[in-house]
């Protein structure tokens, strides 16, 4: 399951990056804290296949759907 697919209000874990994701991208997720193990929290999707809202740590972030597609994630 990828985090695009996280339904609103659920909580899941990350469980890595797909491979096919540029180094550049996977860094900068990383440093964010999409790391294995991490819990994260599905606050928003907007509507259309507009970016979802997403709690990491006390951090909230807006990820689009290119790249939310590569994120894996445990419900």
């Amino acid at each position: 399951m990828t985090l695009w697919d996280l339904p609103k209000n659920s909580n899941a874990q990350v469980t890595g990056l797909n491979d096919a994701l540029l180094a550049n991208l996977r860094l900068r997720l990383n440093e964010m804290g999409f790391v294995p193990g991490e819990m994260l929290r599905c606050m928003k999707r907007s509507p259309f296949n507009g970016p979802l809202v997403v709690q990491i740590q006390d951090c909230v972030y807006s990820i689009d759907k290119q790249l939310a597609q590569h994120i894996d994630v445990s419900h």
